[in-house]
């Protein structure tokens, strides 16, 4: 991340249709656009409405930022990995609604504690570690953990962190992104490949 953010003011058009709902909007409206450089090299404009740099820095903000963008990801991985994508909860009722989303945010964080683990094991940053890989592979290897007799428990768990070790990213994609794109909708109709005839 640009350690020096490049920051100045932006003057944009309120759109008529905006207008028409809402009269009393002005014809323009101003916002503090911050250019900062990712570590990849790319160039990401920033638009925020805290225009007293004084008060709110631009690192600062462009820091915010990043932080806001590893909780999305976070996010991310919760609905999609753990729970399957799933537009709703399983649970009927208020109160095993509130239990089930307890025991997805205690799962997430064991997951998570196990990575952390690893990592200082490994003298590297947690974030060099897959979630999704490390999910998979902590499933697999607990589900012969829950028929394993006790006796065979510490060699278990210690092959299982070995294992994840092993599964550390590459150093390419160590310090990725996600970057903030809009994704294809799946079709709702099959897809059907027609073969020529020969």
């Amino acid at each position: 991340l640009d350690p020096h953010p490049t920051d100045y003011r932006v003057r944009m058009k309120v759109s008529p249709q905006a207008r028409e709902h809402n009269p009393t909007l002005p014809a323009y409206w101003e916002a503090r656009a911050i250019v900062t450089i990712s570590r990849h090299g790319r160039q990401r404009i920033l638009l925020t409405s805290l225009l007293d740099g004084k008060a709110w820095p631009a690192e600062e903000i462009a820091e915010q930022y990043q932080d806001r963008w590893r909780i999305e990801t976070s996010y991310r991985e919760l609905k999609q990995e753990m729970l399957g994508d799933e537009l709703t909860l399983r649970s009927g009722t208020p109160e095993t609604v509130r239990q089930e989303v307890w025991g997805a945010l205690l799962a997430y964080n064991l997951v998570r504690l196990e990575m952390a683990e690893v990592a200082g094991e490994a003298s590297v940053r947690p974030t060099d570690l897959s979630f999704t890989t490390a999910l998979h592979y902590l499933r697999y290897e607990w589900s012969w953990l829950a028929i394993s007799s006790p006796g065979t428990l510490p060699a278990r768990l210690l092959r299982l962190r070995e294992r994840l070790g092993e599964l550390l990213l590459s150093k390419q994609r160590r310090g990725r992104e996600c970057p903030r794109v809009v994704k294809k909708q799946p079709s709702r109709y099959p897809i059907k490949q027609v073969r020529s005839a020969k």
